[in-house]
């Protein structure tokens, strides 16, 4: 009840920032998926603790090879981020989806990035451009980050560069004083994140729509958080970014359903996300947790607000459905794909309380590419100056060792910044290093059982994911399938069309990062373009293999049917 509360004031006021603050029409054709406005500007803009440039710094950065701003609409276009319509409460600086200010402990402003930004979509068909929350990205995560980081470079390096960008930051403060400190800053900076990209570089290009979130993530925790490289592995298993409609109700998340949603799995889900895209944290044993800029208010309160969006359905815009292909179709997917990817009727689709259960398939049966649930299992790393730490931070009994499964690694970090965040809310704002904090465990334990929704297990009983499945990934309902490609777990498969062939009959290259969607094969256009990312099936991580269940019984007559028939659901 008390959740419920919360979420209602929180809409409450959403809806009454989103009145008193008219959003402009931004021409954009947004679909029914529960929220208003209002809503999504929230969920776009909001702060998760994400620090990656001084926010100033990326109004008034130039692109590494012109004098046009980095954060224009037509570079933001170009690597596929999402621009968005300035408003004076939301968005005063018109910054694209999913990228956000972020103020840290000092009253420094920084620009960093929000789930919005990787789950977002835009379909474009016959000049309609639709908007869908929640959907995949076709965004360009290298691309971005290579060309801010030499956009930086060029900026620290070459004189008139920086004599512009200085005149934009500084302003009428621009003495040769500030200046020098700026381009000094500027340099270290740009250090720090080409620290970032080569141990985030990977052998196997990840290209539009993807990202080994999982290794980035480990690689952030398990090495720089603290202080150990011999932990860092080449994130080198890109997944396509997940559609987040039904993720709070689901029982296990993730590709490889290792993360339990409820209690503190959902809030630890998120703020290990927070971790991997410039979330800062300060990592030494500790009685009272780890020191974070990951909002977890906010991160709350997003967890709840996804709660409302439901699936979006097949919009007028595009070519109506043959209602007698589709009701064949039905038959085909009750037989073929039903047992893993359950259907969801009207009623539940949109219902905030659905539950879902995760359908998990071995590796070894569903014949799909193994190497991002072999990552995340076989992954191990030194925990430094952790041993010994408990594992779950201050209750339980076991300790961490010398070397840890990483996921266990980072299961305990995100336990110790939620606990950070709990003890400075009952005890007030912490100095850092100080362990003398007055207080009770009795009123801490309070506190952390205060996070979990009621009717659930305390936090005492929260383990590392040992009910899910290894070496396995999940199936889910598909309902909103049609606007999520490209699909299998790591974007191998252009279109639904193709999904359905046998394996070896399936296209071995096509292009991603076309907007323009393919009604009839229900996918983005993948024919090649000098401007697009072409996908190579060949490569460590990129087999198209597996999920063959029924195509070889299926006529292509029974194909094309099966194909209308999920542009319903």
């Amino acid at each position: 009840m008390r959740n419920f509360f919360r979420f209602a004031l929180l809409s409450a006021a959403i809806a009454v920032a989103g009145c008193a603050h008219n959003i402009p029409d931004d021409g954009f054709v947004y679909l029914d998926q529960g929220w208003s406005n209002a809503d999504r500007q929230w969920f776009y803009t909001t702060t998760q603790g994400s620090q990656l440039i001084p926010y100033d710094w990326f109004l008034a950065v130039e692109q590494a090879e012109s004098e046009d701003a980095f954060r224009s609409d037509a570079n933001i276009n170009r690597y596929r981020y999402l621009t968005n319509v300035a408003t004076s409460y939301y968005n005063p600086d018109g910054l694209p989806v999913g990228m956000t200010r972020y103020e840290d402990p000092a009253g420094e402003a920084w620009v960093g990035f929000t789930c919005a930004a990787c789950h977002t979509a835009q379909i474009e068909y016959n000049g309609s451009k639709m908007r869908i929350d929640g959907a995949p990205a076709l965004a360009d995560h290298t691309g971005f980050h290579d060309g801010l980081i030499a956009s930086l470079d060029k900026t620290g390096t070459e004189d008139a560069k920086f004599d512009r960008f200085a005149a934009k930051v500084l302003g009428e403060a621009s003495d040769d004083a500030a200046r020098s400190t700026l381009r000094d800053r500027v340099v270290e900076l740009t250090a720090e994140l080409k620290s970032w990209q080569a141990r985030s570089h990977s052998p196997v290009a990840y290209g539009n729509a993807r990202v080994d979130a999982f290794g980035i993530i480990l690689n952030e925790v398990s090495g720089t958080a603290l202080g150990l490289p011999e932990n860092y592995r080449a994130p080198d298993a890109p997944v396509s970014y997940p559609f987040l409609w039904d993720t709070p109700q689901h029982d296990f998340v993730q590709w490889n359903g290792i993360a339990r949603n409820g209690v503190l799995g959902s809030l630890g889900r998120n703020v290990g996300e927070v971790l991997g895209v410039f979330g800062r944290v300060k990592v030494k044993k500790s009685r009272f947790g780890y020191p974070s800029s990951a909002n977890t208010r906010n991160l709350r309160d997003m967890e709840d607000h996804i709660k409302q969006l439901y699936s979006p359905k097949w919009p007028e815009v595009l070519p109506p459905v043959d209602a007698q292909m589709a009701a064949a179709g039905e038959v085909h997917y009750n037989k073929y794909c039903s047992g893993c990817h359950v259907v969801l009727g009207d009623a539940e689709r949109t219902d905030p309380k659905r539950q879902i259960t995760a359908k998990m398939a071995k590796v070894s049966k569903l014949g799909t590419d193994p190497r991002m649930a072999t990552n995340f299992i076989q992954r191990r790393a030194k925990t430094g100056r952790l041993k010994g730490a408990k594992t779950k931070v201050i209750v339980g009994r076991s300790r961490l060792g010398e070397e840890e499964p990483a996921g266990a690694l980072l299961s305990h970090v995100v336990k110790g910044v939620i606990i950070r965040r709990v003890v400075e809310r009952v005890s007030g704002p912490t100095v850092e290093g100080v362990e003398n904090i007055k207080v009770s465990e009795k009123s801490l334990q309070a506190a952390l059982s205060g996070l979990a929704p009621e009717g659930e297990p305390s936090v005492e009983t929260v383990q590392m994911n040992k009910e899910s499945p290894l070496l396995a990934y999940k199936g889910r309902p598909l309902n909103g399938i049609w606007a999520t490609a490209p699909f299998l777990h790591n974007g191998s498969v252009p279109n639904l069309y193709q999904l359905l062939l046998p394996s070896d009959q399936r296209v071995t290259s096509f292009a991603v990062g076309s907007r323009e969607f393919d009604p009839v094969n229900v996918g983005f256009e993948s024919a090649p373009s000098p401007a697009d990312f072409l996908f190579d099936t060949s490569l460590l991580g990129n087999s198209n293999a597996g999920h063959e269940y029924g195509t070889g019984k299926l006529s292509d007559a029974e194909r094309w049917e099966l194909v209308e028939y999920m542009k319903t659901l």
